[in-house]
């Protein structure tokens, strides 16, 4: 079986729209407990523009309450571990891989051997900064995974999308965001992501910006300590 990866971005739509007329081919999306209804809306309208194609869509929970909120930096203190060592309970952070392993790399990988995949499609592109490190082509305990988009720039991205469905944009992009809505309320990728918390509904926005503030002022008291 082949499956694209498919996480609602451009790149992912990149991919589905150069494999769209592949046979056997399954489109994967995992949807994480803080999806944007948007991106809900957005997967109702990939399912209908091409309605040959198999769709398979699981839900993760990131289980922030225990593990924390995801971060680029993190206080040691208010870590799982380190409020344990402190007997003190309050805002708790983990870093940023880990949250999108448990939410997104996990389930994705898990529910594609599940699905009994050969062949695992992905957008990742060798400009991507955060990328897999393994080259097209490589096999993975039986499944060979494949990156159609390797050598493509951003540019040239965004420039087959709007050649062949602009109709089909995901949402965002046209907000200048850089990036698939895949966590409203995440508070790490900053680099990427700053934009993409700008244009959060007012009540999202202030919590999202509520605990960058809180976690600003405790990077700084971790580093004063």
């Amino acid at each position: 079986m082949k499956i694209l990866q498919f996480s609602g971005g451009i790149d992912s739509l990149a991919c589905l729209l150069l494999l769209r007329d592949m046979d056997d081919l399954t489109v994967l999306t995992v949807v994480t407990d803080g999806v944007y209804s948007s991106t809900l809306d957005y997967l109702e309208k990939i399912h209908a523009a091409f309605p040959s194609l198999h769709y398979v869509t699981r839900h993760s929970y990131r289980r922030i309450s225990e593990y924390g909120h995801p971060v680029d930096v993190v206080p040691l203190r208010w870590t799982a571990v380190g409020q344990l060592a402190r007997g003190k309970k309050d805002v708790r952070y983990q870093d940023a891989y880990s949250c999108c392993n448990r939410g997104f790399w996990e389930p994705l990988d898990q529910a594609s051997r599940e699905l009994g995949a050969t062949v695992i499609y992905r957008g990742q592109r060798h400009e991507d900064r955060l990328r897999a490190p393994v080259l097209d082509g490589h096999v993975d305990r039986g499944v060979e995974l494949r990156f159609p988009l390797a050598d493509w720039t951003r540019q040239r991205v965004f420039q087959y999308v709007e050649e062949q469905a602009p109709e089909l944009m995901p949402p965002g992009y046209d907000q200048n965001e850089a990036t698939s809505r895949d966590c409203w309320d995440c508070t790490a990728y900053l680099q990427d992501n700053h934009q993409r918390i700008t244009n959060l509904p007012f009540a999202q926005h202030k919590r999202v910006n509520g605990l960058l503030a809180r976690w600003r002022d405790d990077v700084e008291t971790e580093m004063e300590a």
